[in-house]
């Protein structure tokens, strides 16, 4: 991909590549005990961490010492766009590091709520085909109070208003959560959800059903390695076809028996569940994006594309398949008849209605990249390559020109335990979560791989990395998993650091937001779930300079683009609502 930068006024001050590094998961926290960055052995982010430049006998010891600056950036809150009191993500610290002006979808949909109530049109016109119909209401998503991928209130004020427009049925796709919540917690959140939901109902004529159930993990994939996961969801929801059991608790129950998390309950079909009938509506109510996605896709997906999607996938199980057939099993069902609706748009161009739409965002770290034709190569595992596309911003679904998505899959040994883990979880020798087995995942391969882009760059290239075993490492809840990923990611950001400086680039080193700094809850769980902490930001190229004390994650794009271009560029400064990090810049608003 060989492309000429558009010419700039002034002097470029690095000859050689860029790179936006992402720990992603790796937060702040002074307390050492389950703190795996602080129990780690990592020499490299010790050095650099030592070169912040208002400490005194600091800054003259380490390899980059006198070229690296260090602070730490906010990472959530109402200065990145998010409600006060939500943790991070990847998807919002992504979408957030790109330099948009980035909203909340929470703000959109608590704004709808009255009364407890949700009122929105989309939603209103979903529930007077169900009544128009005689047909149920099934509502999709994960049942939680995490206010990551949902929030459970948002599911109570949607069944007030299927209950308020007359709906006689309402069927309740489970899914749930122990990653974002303590591991074994869906007991809590069922009985919640069943009292709610008499309370709303009352003594009004309509019938509500958990219908089916199943864990995260698998409902709510995000690998192109495993889409089997979704199409079991698929399957169990639209058909009816899955393990049959008469409770929830009795399929979590077994997962708990086998020593596994709410997050990998098997998908299982609940009382007698048949599947979607004609003119059912179905609405997925999480509002965050990635981790929907693929369930969307399977549900509107012209059959067509989703076909060569699945076949084309990293996925095996779809290879030679010819058409997907969405109701294999139920012949009597006419699936243009079912009313479909997203709570929001999961994915461009997404074939449904959309009850919360996002404003289109005209500038991000990606699109002035692509603008002023630098070559830009967004490298991650499999796990996190749909959150490097956000930082183009979130309508953005196709490649930009000059932009290449390199994924870097497991080892095949890892590869394979993780399919074996999928079938045999609980038994001898599937104990342990895939990450907790092999903590490293791909980050070996991934650094070769960086490593060769760097070799063939120029000043016009910029790298946009993921690591992201901090994150699903941390996700595990093994302290001794996060030390050994920790170490990992210290020497790739050595290899990495240290051939950029050679081809005389420069490295933004940052997270998305935190999680194995804090590896156990105050009541002394063990903590899978992100967190609110602060995450560091190390800048190494430019000689050693004071910090704000005061940056957030959105004053990462522009201070990237200024370090690449030697200046502020005029749309930037502009557009872009983060300022340049460096003290003497000015502070974000």
């Amino acid at each position: 991909m060989s492309r000429s930068a558009k010419g700039e006024p002034g002097k470029r001050r690095f000859t050689g590549p860029g790179a936006l590094i992402i720990m992603d998961g790796c937060g702040i926290r002074d307390e050492e005990a389950y703190n795996c960055p602080a129990l780690a052995r990592t020499p490299f982010l010790d050095d650099l961490r030592a070169s912040k430049y208002d400490k005194p006998g600091n800054g003259n010891n380490g390899r980059f010492s006198n070229v690296t600056s260090y602070t730490e950036l906010i990472a959530v809150g109402p200065r990145v766009g998010m409600p006060e009191g939500a943790k991070g993500s990847t998807a919002v610290g992504h979408e957030v590091l790109s330099g948009v002006d980035y909203v909340h979808p929470m703000y959109q949909i608590e704004n709808a709520i009255k009364d407890g109530v949700m009122i929105n049109p989309v939603i209103d016109e979903a529930v007077d085909y169900a009544v128009a119909h005689g047909s149920a209401v099934h509502l999709m998503g994960l049942v939680s109070n995490n206010r990551e991928h949902s929030h459970v209130q948002h599911l109570y004020a949607i069944l007030r208003r299927i209950v308020q427009r007359g709906a006689g049925s309402i069927v309740i796709h489970y899914f749930s959560d122990g990653r974002g919540t303590p591991p074994f917690s869906a007991p809590r959140f069922l009985e919640d959800l069943r009292n709610t939901a008499a309370e709303i109902i009352g003594d009004k004529d309509v019938k509500f059903t958990i219908a089916t159930i199943g864990g995260r993990d698998i409902t709510m994939n995000r690998s192109a390695e495993s889409w089997y996961k979704t199409e079991a969801t698929f399957r169990v929801i639209i058909e009816g076809q899955g393990p049959k059991l008469d409770e929830p608790e009795a399929a979590l129950k077994e997962a708990y028996d086998k020593g596994l998390t709410d997050q990998y309950v098997t998908p299982a079909v609940l009382g007698g569940y048949k599947g979607v009938n004609n003119h059912d509506v179905l609405i997925h109510w999480n509002f965050r994006k990635d981790r929907s996605e693929f369930l969307m896709r399977m549900l509107v997906e012209p059959v067509t594309d989703l076909s060569e999607r699945l076949r084309t996938s990293a996925d095996d199980t779809y290879q030679g398949l010819k058409r997907f057939k969405r109701w294999e099993h139920r012949p009597d069902l006419h699936y243009d008849t079912l009313h479909i609706v997203g709570l929001v748009e999961y994915y461009g161009g997404m074939r449904c209605p959309v009850a919360f739409r996002e404003p289109v965002q005209d500038i991000s770290l990606g699109k002035v990249l692509a603008n002023h034709k630098i070559n830009q190569y967004r490298v991650s595992g499999v796990d996190k390559a749909k959150a490097l596309t956000l930082l183009s911003g979130n309508k953005v679904g196709d490649p930009l020109p000059g932009e290449e998505r390199i994924t870097i899959p497991p080892p095949p040994e890892v590869r394979r335990y993780i399919k074996e883990y999928d079938q045999h979880k609980g038994e001898p020798g599937y104990k342990f979560e895939p990450y907790r087995k092999y903590p490293l995942i791909e980050i070996e391969d991934l650094t070769d791989k960086v490593l060769e882009l760097i070799g063939n760059g120029d000043e016009n290239t910029v790298l946009l990395i993921n690591l992201c075993n901090p994150d699903m490492v941390g996700h595990t809840g093994d302290v001794s998993a996060g030390i050994q990923c920790m170490m990992a990611v210290d020497k790739s950001l050595e290899r990495i650091v240290g051939a950029l400086r050679e081809k005389g680039g420069f490295a933004m080193i940052t997270a998305d937001h935190g999680n194995i700094e804090e590896m156990i809850t105050a009541d002394g769980e063990a903590n899978t779930f992100h967190t609110a902490n602060k995450v560091p930001l190390f800048i190494v190229g430019p000689p050693s300079a004071r910090l704000r004390d005061d940056a957030t994650l959105s004053d990462v794009a522009p201070t990237l683009l200024a370090l690449l271009f030697g200046r502020e560029l005029p749309e930037v400064k502009k557009e872009m609502k983060g300022k340049l990090i460096f003290a003497n810049g000015k502070k974000s608003k």
